[in-house]
């Protein structure tokens, strides 16, 4: 029998945790506006080529994206696309959700994973990030990106 790795399910929950070690750390030893900046350098690096996508100003490229995330996490949340907005909400968080499960405490600054990392996604583009709600204790949220010359 021949078998690849790609042949297995994607699997990646205790990613979560070792990620959450990681902005402990950096949060614990340098601080909250070093963490927010390496979450920023972060962005800028891992997602470059998104980046430079919604640059182009379509949003359907941010969709697609998060479909796959989220696809792949097993995970449900709602997302209404059009070409001027992008609207997520999901009950809970799965990397909030999988810590708890396992005992795990988030990271003080958790929510930075949503804040800075979007925003900083949304530099440069035509496009704008709010979180407009975020629970610290499950990371229930609600996200909004939206074009910047539109006004709701």
């Amino acid at each position: 029998m021949r078998r690849n790795a790609s042949d297995n399910k994607y699997l990646h929950k205790d990613f979560h945790i070792s990620m959450n070690i990681l902005l402990n750390y950096i949060y614990e030893n340098f601080g909250g506006n070093n963490l927010i900046q390496y979450l920023r350098n972060f962005t800028k690096a891992y997602h470059k080529p998104l980046h430079e996508r919604m640059k182009k100003g379509n949003l359907k490229v941010l969709e697609e994206y998060l479909n796959r995330i989220y696809e792949k996490e097993e995970w449900p949340v709602t997302i209404k696309c059009t070409d001027n907005f992008l609207e997520m909400e999901q009950k809970s968080c799965p990397g909030i959700s999988y810590m708890r499960s396992k005992g795990v405490i988030p990271c003080p600054l958790y929510r930075e994973t949503y804040n800075t990392v979007y925003n900083t996604l949304c530099k440069e583009t035509p496009f704008e990030y709010v979180l407009v709600f975020f629970d610290e204790e499950t990371g229930s949220c609600k996200k909004l990106f939206q074009r910047k010359e539109i006004i709701y």
